[in-house]
């Protein structure tokens, strides 16, 4: 105590009045708190360890401040008798790129961690919080209440960001030439359905991925020189190396929906089913060259393609049965790795040609310790839906990064959905040197392309280069389809709706400033719920009822309409839970949402979390409100058939349905002409 306290009197001057400023280190696994002579403090919780533990995995980029209180670790230390008692809280503050801001708050959500208002910033530093609940238009904060409610127009500057910043992106689309330079391969004989022009470029792109030759105009590493010693300098970085790096192994399919990935990657599996054979023939067993604890992995001349859910297993199985000629489909040897009889032997799934299983399943057999499809290194590996792992956080990602094949492939109509790391996950996973890195994808694209400008521009020209290299898109232009419109109408409430508005954001800030800091697991009312409040206002106007803490259990019906509008809006769902953002489109089994009542939203790892005695797929009640319908279940029986009449108003005006259904009118009349 003597030690502590001495140096707690020692400094002075530091930036928060009544706290010491302290250093984090870790010395071997754990990370310790402590005086900036090295004398230790004590040890961040298992919760936090855990989320440092996850950004240093990432290779996240952060400096963390740390303000103990002086008075408290006073008292708790005077007053502790054993270890466990001797707790204090202090506060961190956590700096880095605002490009990281979003994956270091799922990081620390995941851990139930959650972040405030600091009482101090560095002179000079943005504060960019992603875990604050965006209201805009508040007014003020609650009653002084640490809880940050934008009051600048923030919607609007984040709405403008998002568009120019997929302007851009559609820019770079445009300007890619790689589609331009495929003069096309025909489909194997064995394939029923011809190809069109774009699927045969397609074809032969993914075979120049594959087996070379690479055009030289998109090679990434070309021969060069240094110091009168031939060596390989990448175009990109502008590293050199004195091997060559091969430059197949597969890429990114990109085009848009609906132009027939399936049938590409499909028509690739036809013509290569020989060099499959002959591939894993050259080896029976591959053994690893590292330490003993590397396991042998069987070498299998089989495509694995990892769905997004059972329902798209059946989809793929069901293109084969179309495109396939009928005596080569019942010929290939395909197998469903999915559901609880699912094959297990390793001398079957070997000697397989076309395995599909989904990510779900995956991480359901590494979660338990199994990994049949881990011990196989397989020809070729395919993800469909593989925007599902552009966040490197996930389990979905960390599973299939730990396969093994010959080509990785990637399938995606949304490479890149709001943020650019989005596709550098993808680079990583088909493991591009030096890409396979995301570090390297942060520090020469990312990050020149956030300090704008110059650097912006050089970001761009890198960027495009590399896509042009490893990834193929097309549009739907191809087609020739009818063009798609997209209309935004701005409306403005009715003075009826404006004050029920204003009374209903009242009572629910009222309620959320509560919820601050923290998720209660018990509670159906919290900070995700908020927003959506306001948002199914906008719809229904003042035929909804007034908000009613008497109607509690009605406003579970509010959350289940704007989880709808929600979900159709941005095509993501959120875990209720965690905060961890999935896409919507091929998620599958990532997500499981409860339909019969609340429409809450929970990821598989919260799932388990919370019900870890069910089986993934058995339906359940909701365990985020199980309480509360427990509870209400008898009285919600009696009353459910008048529950409409207890929501709606009889009358009333909804500004957006009368809007939308003026759009509507003209439509039909037009559309008629």
């Amino acid at each position: 105590m003597s030690v502590v306290d001495s140096r707690l009197g020692s400094g002075g001057g530091h930036p928060i009045p009544g706290h010491f400023q302290m250093v984090i280190n870790r010395p071997e696994d754990r990370y310790m708190i402590g005086f900036p002579d090295g004398t230790l403090l004590g040890e961040a919780n298992a919760l936090l360890e855990e989320a440092l533990h996850r950004m240093e995995e990432q290779r996240y980029h952060v400096d963390l401040e740390v303000f103990a209180p002086i008075r408290p670790i006073r008292e708790t230390i005077s007053r502790a008798t054993k270890e466990k008692e001797a707790v204090v809280r202090v506060n961190m503050n956590i700096y880095g790129p605002r490009t990281v801001a979003r994956d270091i708050g799922a990081i620390l959500s995941a851990k139930k961690i959650y972040l405030q208002r600091p009482d101090y910033v560095k002179p000079g530093l943005a504060y960019d919080n992603p875990h604050i609940l965006k209201l805009g238009n508040v007014q003020q904060p609650f009653n002084g209440q640490e809880v940050e409610l934008h009051t600048e127009k923030q919607p609007e500057s984040e709405v403008a960001k998002a568009e120019a910043f997929q302007k851009t992106i559609n820019t770079i689309y445009s300007s890619l030439t790689r589609g331009q330079n495929l003069t096309g391969l025909e489909g194997d004989d064995r394939l029923r359905t011809q190809l069109l022009p774009h699927q045969k470029q397609a074809l032969d792109f993914m075979s120049q991925r594959e087996n070379g030759p690479i055009p030289e105009n998109f090679r990434l590493w070309m021969p060069s020189e240094q110091d009168g010693t031939p060596c390989h300098r990448h175009v990109i970085t502008n590293n050199t190396s004195l091997s060559e790096y091969p430059e197949t192994g597969g890429g990114i399919l990109a085009d848009e929906m609906g132009m027939g990935k399936s049938l590409s990657i499909l028509s690739l599996m036809l013509r290569t089913l020989g060099e499959g054979h002959k591939w894993a023939s050259e080896h029976d067993n591959t053994l690893g060259n590292g330490p003993n604890h590397y396991k042998p992995r069987r070498r299998s001349r089989a495509t694995l393609i990892i769905a997004s859910s059972d329902l798209m297993i059946n989809e793929w199985f069901q293109e084969m049965k179309i495109h396939f000629r009928e005596e080569i489909y019942g010929a290939l040897r395909t197998i469903k790795y999915h559901g609880t009889n699912r094959e297990s032997n390793l001398e079957a799934l070997c000697e397989s040609d076309i395995v599909v299983t989904t990510y779900h399943t995956l991480y359901v057999d590494s979660s338990r310790g199994k990994h049949p499809l881990r011990n196989i290194e397989w020809y070729r590996l395919v993800l469909d839906e593989a925007h599902i792992i552009r966040r490197l956080s996930t389990v979905f990602y960390r599973t299939v990064a730990e396969l093994k094949a010959r080509s990785r492939w990637c399938l995606t109509g949304t490479p890149i959905q709001n943020r650019l790391e989005d596709i550098g996950s993808l680079f990583a996973f088909i493991r591009i040197i030096p890409f396979n890195n995301p570090s390297n994808f942060r520090k020469y694209i990312c990050l020149p392309f956030d300090e704008g400008g110059k650097r912006r521009d050089l970001a761009i020209e890198r960027f495009t280069r590399l896509l042009d290299s490893l990834c193929l898109r097309r549009t739907k232009d191809l087609l020739h389809l009818p063009e798609q419109h997209a209309r935004v109408r701005k409306l403005e409430f009715s003075p009826e709706e404006r004050m029920q508005y204003e009374q209903t954001k009242k009572i629910m800030l009222r309620a959320a400033k509560n919820q601050v800091g923290g998720f209660d697991q018990k509670s159906t009312l919290g900070l995700f719920q908020v927003q959506l409040q306001l948002r199914i206002l906008c719809n229904h106007g003042t035929y909804q009822q007034p908000f009613s803490w008497n109607r509690r259990k009605m406003h579970l019906l509010d959350e289940r309409e704007a989880m709808e509008a929600s979900l159709g809006r941005d095509g993501e769902v959120t875990c209720s839970a965690c905060k961890q953002t999935m896409p919507l489109i091929g998620a599958g089994s990532m997500f499981r949402r409860f339909d019969e009542h609340c429409r809450h939203v929970l990821c598989s790892e919260c799932m388990e979390e919370s019900m870890p005695d069910v089986q993934p797929g058995i339906a359940t009640s909701c365990p985020l409100c199980s309480s509360l319908w427990k509870m209400n279940a008898r009285s919600a029986n009696s009353t459910h058939s008048h529950e409409d009449d207890k929501y709606f108003r009889a009358q009333g005006r909804s500004s957006k349905i009368e809007s939308l259904m003026m759009d509507v009118q003209v439509d039909i009349w037009s559309s008629k002409r």
